[in-house]
């Protein structure tokens, strides 16, 4: 019996008879609590419920992070469960609170938490950091000694003692202490040993630890258990929130001296002090700017700059300005060089960009500084940015013309990095300072400005007007969003048509208008050589549709492409290459298409084809000749008696009548269906279509079983997406019925997050609260039935429910 099924019939089911249900498929549904993800609530609920122990083991046994709500595992620990507290003991490193839950609610007194192998036998033996939590909760003494042994070296002595004191406090009493007296070494901290033996000795052993503890020392368990992440490895964990007196951090690292890996965990939290953060910086740069929660500005000037190169300044920088601990304006005044710090600048954080806009302010709206700043940021100027701006401020000496201009490329490449900085510093400029700009800047930065800059309108509307349709080409030639592209072919520049046909995704009838010549208005415009010589170049197996849109084009050289390295299947792509151009430059062209000189062409067109073109013009009425042809061409029947001839590559028919401007004749294929059926291999391609008629993609749903294969990539899908089909038609007409709904457990229809489109219709769940309703039995018996049925699901549902009553 299917698991996923089963957990879907809990979702379903009404929650009143939840726990019958589990009685009833009790082994599988102990198979699933400890091995499936995303367990239905109600199913969880009952078992939580119902405290039954082998249901509650095997639920604690799953190991999967998404199994549950973390809540759910918390409450399985607060039942108190020997077996299973053992078992979530180990999900509690991704669900911090479960340790704790489990410790809270463990009875000492039950025996089954000392069972062979068991949570304490077990965890005696361990040497996981997870221990820490038993040295000061309890409530097993032999852990909790076990624990004191294992971390006392990395304990503060006032936590270590306090340890003592809760080992007395869960009945380990003075003998305890003496064993663990022995057990200790003098490394963890001198003369620790001997006075566990005075405890031990004493009248009061925790009144004597007490004594001796350092008042005002390490008192907030929080802070204990946070040095301990840091000296047990928490490098990349989640550490405890907990406020840290630093006075007594140092003292430990005078004791103890941190690990390069514990200085970095210490670098994560807020209030880690410079001479902290340092230490770590010096000794592992990357790491330590990876992590920290802030660097002091010594660690990115002065003595200790040479480090930036080993870490993503950029990200440093970022986080300094986004969290504050580095103002914006410290690091344009005392930050160098100039050019490195200017590209780590956020520029899409607003204060970031009002600041820089301050600091450009003295070149005001004069091309020549603004040039004179490219080339200091080029001769790699090693003061500070504000330094740099002052020094191009004082300068008689100006540049006047771009440095080393670059043409546009197609396509696009990734601005270098000078080019970078100085569009970022361009962008935060006032608009009437780049608007001065626009007749200086190379068309390799004026691509990057309109490809990626985000120009206004105003600036967009000047660099065209001063570049023209150069700059037009530049923005095609990069990745547009929709609205852009749209509004570059609106321009109907052939130049731009071009590029935008090569490195953008255009849809057929945009590609078609452009190959017809066609504005947007409907006036003519020039079908670029570039296109043409493209058009003859392509790799017909990968943009074969590059060309078919120009089937129709009245452009002889877009027809003469067509003709020359196209195949075309059809009568009707014949057909349409001729009236196409007849239409736009009347018979001599097609005369010229058709006759050409020796050996220049090659289109091998049926002789039929060809003595119908050739009569036709001859005749005084050869374009309506032609245009009765086509039409004969498309009648419904003759479409598909070629549809049907028998061949092994239906899908490739259908692709190129489409390809080719052939329309399905869908009322007609779905009446010719019903008289005589379809070819299967026929069939199949059809109803991949968008359009496909509804009672085609019906009766296939009723006659064909869906195959295994049809989970990933079924045919239906298509029909879904486009509202052909509804997932009330594929639970009514779809068969077997374990085949589709493992399609609907696999496109997330019950596992807890289903999507509008999947999700059960008020119809389904009017058939199955009817036909099983809160009937255990009829339940049971769908599911049983389930992975031998032939029939429906809704067949399924309703013979199951017949046969519990």
């Amino acid at each position: 019996m299917d698991t996923q099924a089963v957990m879907t019939a809990f979702r379903l089911a009404d929650r009143s008879i939840v726990p019958e249900l589990i009685a009833r498929l009790r082994p599988l549904v102990l198979t699933l609590l400890r091995d499936e993800a995303r367990l239905p609530e109600p199913l969880l609920e009952a078992v939580l419920a119902s405290g039954d122990r082998g249901l509650c083991t095997e639920f604690a046994k799953n190991s999967l992070e998404d199994a549950c709500d973390p809540a759910f595992r918390i409450r399985l620990a607060g039942l108190g469960h020997p077996e299973s507290g053992r078992a979530l003991w180990s999900a509690g490193e991704w669900v911090p609170e479960l340790r704790a839950a489990v410790l809270a609610a463990a009875d000492p007194a039950d025996p089954g938490w000392y069972a062979p192998r068991g949570f304490v036998a077990r965890l005696v033996r361990s040497k996981e950091r997870g221990l820490l939590t038993l040295a000061r909760q309890g409530p097993f003494p032999e852990l909790v000694a076990h624990a004191i042994r294992l971390l006392a070296r990395d304990m503060p002595m006032p936590v270590v003692l306090d340890a003592c004191g809760a080992l007395l406090d869960c009945g380990g009493g003075a003998k305890a202490l003496a064993e663990l007296a022995d057990a200790i070494g003098e490394d963890s901290h001198p003369g620790l040993p001997a006075l566990l033996r005075e405890a031990a000795a004493a009248s009061d052993p925790a009144g004597f630890l007490r004594d001796r503890r350092a008042p005002g020392e390490w008192e907030d368990p929080r802070a204990a258990t946070l040095l301990l992440h840091v000296r047990t490895g928490a490098r990349r964990e989640v550490l405890p929130d907990a406020p840290l007196d630093w006075t007594l951090v140092r003292r430990e690292h005078e004791r103890r001296p941190f690990t390069t890996s514990e200085l970095i965990s210490l670098s994560r939290l807020p209030g880690c002090p410079e001479d902290l953060l340092m230490e770590g910086y010096r000794r592992d740069p990357y790491e330590t700017a990876w992590h920290a929660a802030r660097l002091p500005m010594a660690a990115l000037v002065g003595p200790e700059a040479r480090r930036r190169e080993m870490y993503d300044l950029g990200r440093v920088v970022e986080r300094s300005i986004h969290d504050g601990w580095l103002p914006i304006e410290r690091l344009l005044t005392e930050a160098a060089p100039a050019r490195t710090f200017l590209a780590a600048l956020p520029y899409d954080h607003e204060p970031t960009r009002r600041a820089v806009a301050e600091l450009l302010a003295p070149l005001g709206s004069d091309p020549t500084a603004w040039l004179t700043l490219y080339s200091r940021l080029a001769s790699r100027f090693r003061g500070t940015p504000a330094a740099l701006v002052a020094k191009v401020g004082a300068s008689s000496e100006r540049t006047t013309r771009w440095p080393a201009p670059l043409d546009a490329t197609a396509p696009i490449e990734p601005p270098d990095a000078l080019r970078a900085v100085f569009l970022q510093l361009y962008r935060c400029a006032p608009e009437e300072a780049q608007l001065a700009l626009v007749p200086h800047l190379d068309l390799r930065t004026l691509q990057h400005l309109l490809v990626s800059g985000r120009p206004s309108q105003r600036l967009y509307d000047e660099v065209v007007a001063v570049h023209g349709a150069a700059a037009l080409e530049a923005h095609a030639a990069g990745s547009c969003r929709g609205e852009d592209r749209d509004a570059l072919l609106d321009r109907d520049e052939p130049g731009v048509n071009t590029l935008l046909y090569e490195h953008h995704s255009l849809s057929r009838e945009q590609r078609a208008r452009i190959l017809a010549g066609r504005g947007r208005d409907g006036g003519d415009i020039v079908v670029d050589k570039r296109l043409i010589h493209l058009l003859r170049r392509i790799h017909l197996g990968e943009h074969r549709d590059w060309l078919t849109a120009g089937i129709g084009s009245p452009v002889p050289e877009v027809a003469d492409v067509v003709v020359n390295r196209l195949t075309l299947h059809t009568e009707g792509g014949r057909l349409r290459v001729v009236i196409g151009l007849w239409e736009g430059q009347g018979p001599d062209a097609v005369r010229q298409l058709l006759v050409p000189d020796a050996g220049e062409h090659n289109h091998h067109w049926p002789v039929g084809t060809q003595r119908a073109v050739a009569k036709a013009l001859d005749a005084p009425d050869g374009l309506g000749m032609l245009r009765e042809r086509l039409a004969a061409a498309e009648d419904p029947e003759r479409v598909i008696t070629h549809l049907r001839k028998k061949t092994r590559k239906y899908d490739e028919r259908i692709r190129h009548f489409l390809s080719e401007g052939g329309r399905l004749p869908w009322e007609e294929l779905a009446r010719a269906h019903a008289e005589d059926p379809l070819p299967a291999g026929l069939l199949v391609p059809l109803l991949a279509q968008p359009d496909c008629h509804r009672d085609l993609v019906l009766d296939a749903l009723r006659t064909t079983p869906v195959d295994e294969s049809d989970r990933f990539n079924p045919w239906f899908r298509t029909a879904l997406d486009h509202g052909s089909l509804t997932i009330d038609d594929l639970v009514r007409h779809a068969r077997p019925a374990e085949r589709v709904l493992d399609y609907l457990l696999h496109q997330t229809w019950a596992h807890g997050r289903p999507t509008v489109r999947l999700r059960p219709s008020e119809e389904v769940v009017e058939l199955i609260d009817r036909h099983l309703g809160v009937n255990v039995e009829a339940w049971a018996i769908a599911l049983q039935l389930l992975s031998g049925f032939h029939g429906t699901l809704a067949e399924l549902i309703t013979t199951a429910g017949a046969v519990a009553r």
